[in-house]
């Protein structure tokens, strides 16, 4: 009898778990992604009830907003920008007052090769080099950062034929290890500076290039779930601001 109504309590109580557990559903960029897994792994010991789930279907803001639209299937968007965030914010997609910026990037010139990048980006000048990567000025701030530096520099014109556009920053980490690329502007934290980088890297001052600020917001599909909006929050802590820091981006 006993046994019988232990697993009957137990039975009780994992079916309140399953009503009360709660999904939420985000749309990354490659930059923010390996910060926000541990940020997810730290948030689901405290909420083991609820799941966070990394969309992985399009890795850029601008890709990422034309999903939003069409199948409405992300609570949060964790942007590498601004302007989707406040154009999501604008077409009256998102909950109120729920966009704020998480953290600014920082960019760096990136090599496979452990004795090419030097510490002032001399290097850019060099005939050796084949072509440098940047990611599309027209989608990435990265990209658009990557342009300023080469301004700042004074190398822009003997570059221009060297350039070449990659879709994300995974894929340009892909590029520069397998050896295609020699070259790259990429975020850092893309690279994941708390532990070894492989090659050689220079951490480009911010003076060169306007700041990279990047906002999330919450979606309109999550008003009413409790655990988006608890993550949401959360991205806010301490213990979140730190992982962040740890992957090499500035936190606000």
């Amino acid at each position: 009898m006993y046994n019988k109504l232990l697993s009957l309590c137990f039975g009780i109580l994992m079916l309140h778990s399953t009503i009360h557990a709660e999904e939420v559903h985000i749309g990354t960029v490659v930059s923010s992604v390996k910060a926000l897994n541990e940020i997810i792994h730290l948030f689901e010991k405290n909420s083991p009830n609820d799941k966070v789930i990394i969309h992985n279907d399009n890795f850029v803001s601008a890709f990422i907003y034309k999903q939003i639209k069409e199948k409405n299937d992300l609570d949060i968007l964790v942007s590498g920008n601004t302007s989707i965030p406040l154009q999501l914010e604008n077409e009256g997609l998102t909950v109120k007052n729920a966009r704020f910026t998480y953290v600014f990037g920082k960019l760096v010139l990136w090599s496979r090769n452990p004795k090419l990048v030097d510490t002032k980006g001399a290097v850019l000048g060099s005939d050796e080099v084949r072509n440098i990567a940047l990611l599309d000025p027209k989608l990435a701030p990265y990209g658009v950062a990557a342009e300023q530096v080469l301004g700042k520099l004074g190398v822009w014109n003997k570059v221009q034929s060297k350039l070449v556009i990659v879709g994300n920053s995974g894929d340009m980490q892909k590029q520069v290890l397998d050896g295609t690329i020699d070259l790259a502007f990429i975020p850092l934290a893309t690279l994941n500076p708390s532990k070894k980088v492989e090659g050689s890297l220079w951490i480009i001052p911010k003076n060169y290039y306007e700041p990279i600020e990047q906002q999330a917001v919450l979606l309109k599909r999550a008003e009413n779930n409790a655990a988006a909006k608890a993550f949401f929050n959360y991205l806010k802590s301490p213990q979140a601001r730190n992982v962040f820091e740890k992957y090499g981006f500035s936190v606000p």
